[in-house]
């Protein structure tokens, strides 16, 4: 008996090891701090209101649950990061835990083994609406292998409340729930979803934004955004056959005997859906849990063939030596030296809680140099919303009346999403306000008050 005890532990002990290993990965490796998860928060905490202060496409789960993360320890860099390795390694216990009921202990190994390179290599390493539906998605499966009908319906509204891509898993939920029909087990499933949807409805009313969250989230989310010009983004034929090439490990589930696993595969093809219109590795992770569950039943069968075991552990020391090579200590992403070096400048040179105004630079200058926009809704510098009728108007407005005595402007690439101009509001900038200050590629332009013009202002 103590002998299997000592065994069980040494087990678990290896567990906890790959869980430091993936944590030392995520500290060691390039960090990408998206603007919207630090600048959003923040503006809640300063009591804008979500939809109706501040154009989110998103649905607000991760916002929410973020936002309440920031009240407690502070809105700041070590904050995200905090939050982001906590969901990481949360979502490591998860995948380690259900394949091991699910499958067993050496499957459950290789699925963690799998997947600890791979939520790298697929930039998992920054929080983003994705990485928090990939947990929700795997405990809506698991829910449905334990046939938990109500949770079922319950992780799924999660997972929807998270992000609007969370649609694509109904399709391969509906299909199992059909192959055992019974309208029973249907219902219950749709009362989970429609008790999440109920608080967030009763939530949205309270807060008096529901037809603001309507309206962003989906009138303009699902309905316009995957058509607009510029949001549609495919990959190239090289990049979609890198990114796909691990799912290959899935294929000897095809010939399996029964196909009892072919779930998996389903599953994790839907995941991947998530990367339509606009194409980024990040878009992945949804699929990432039942890939790496599908690979653990494929490789626990080559376990004991020495051959295929040394090639994997080949193609595994590769693919880490490779994130190593182009993420070791390569900092943060949005947060180089030179945008710090602006936002100490803002900070230095304004009020705590000033209104500013920044275009065309990473709105998280915001949250660095304690400014609020002098904008109110905030929108993002993207064409397909300032380009949306009556936007630019009634920035110009608000910024006429605000007149923030500072505003940043980044220069302007000669193509892509950098050489957008919003026509209105860089002629009103142009007409009121000069440069005053340069630091690298960003302008510090302040008020030109004999020529400030007040025509835009309603009457």
């Amino acid at each position: 008996m103590k002998r299997f005890s000592f065994l069980i532990n040494r087990n678990y002990l290896f567990v906890g090891l790959l869980f430091a290993i993936h944590f030392f990965l995520l500290v060691s490796l390039r960090f990408t701090a998206w603007p919207e998860m630090l600048t959003w928060p923040y503006l809640i905490l300063k009591e804008w209101l979500p939809y109706e202060d501040i154009a989110i496409v998103h649905t607000p789960l991760l916002l929410a649950d973020l936002s309440i993360f920031y009240k407690i320890f502070g809105v700041g860099l070590i904050q995200l990061k905090a939050y982001t390795w906590i969901l990481i390694l949360l979502t490591d216990v998860l995948i380690f835990w259900v394949a091991r009921k699910l499958l067993g202990y050496k499957e459950a190994i290789l699925a963690l083994l799998f997947y600890i390179p791979f939520q790298i290599f697929y930039e998992g390493n920054g929080l983003w609406f994705d990485l928090g539906l990939a947990p929700l998605a795997l405990l809506t499966y698991y829910a449905l292998k334990q046939k938990k009908y109500l949770w079922i319906g319950i992780w799924w509204g999660l997972a929807f409340l998270t992000k609007q891509t969370a649609f694509w898993f109904l399709v391969p939920t509906g299909f199992f729930l059909v192959q055992d029909f019974k309208t029973k087990k249907i219902r219950k499933v749709i009362l989970g979803s429609l008790i999440v949807f109920a608080i967030a409805f009763v939530i949205f009313l309270v807060l008096g934004i529901w037809g603001d969250f309507v309206h962003w989230a989906f009138e303009f989310g699902i309905l316009k955004l995957p058509r607009a010009e510029g949001q549609i983004y495919l990959p190239g034929l090289r990049q979609l056959f890198v990114s796909l090439v691990p799912f290959v490990v899935l294929i000897p589930l095809f010939f399996e005997k029964g196909r009892k696993n072919l779930d998996l595969i389903i599953w994790a093809l839907f995941g991947l859906l998530g990367a339509y219109p606009r194409f980024e590795l990040f878009h992945f992770q949804p699929a990432l849990p039942f890939l790496a569950m599908g690979a653990g039943i494929v490789l626990a069968k080559f376990i004991d063939k020495k051959s295929v075991l040394v090639l994997l552990a080949l193609g595994y020391l590769v693919l880490i030596y490779v994130l190593v090579g182009k993420l070791w200590l390569k900092g943060t992403r949005f947060f180089e030296p030179e945008v710090l070096e602006v936002a100490a400048y803002i900070k230095k040179n304004t009020n705590p809680g000033e209104e500013i105004y920044v275009i065309n630079a990473w709105d998280s200058l915001y949250v660095l140099s304690g400014t609020v926009p002098a904008t109110r809704p905030w929108i993002p510098h993207l064409s397909w919303y300032m380009e949306l009728p009556g936007v630019q108007e009634e920035m110009v407005s608000d910024l006429t009346r605000n007149h923030p005595r500072l505003i940043v402007q980044g220069e302007y690439d000669k193509e892509g999403l950098g050489a957008y101009r919003p026509v209105k509001v860089t002629e009103f900038i142009s007409q009121n306000y000069k440069v005053s200050d340069k630091i690298g590629r960003y302008l510090i332009l302040t008020p030109a008050y004999e020529n400030f013009v007040f025509k835009y202002l309603p009457e």
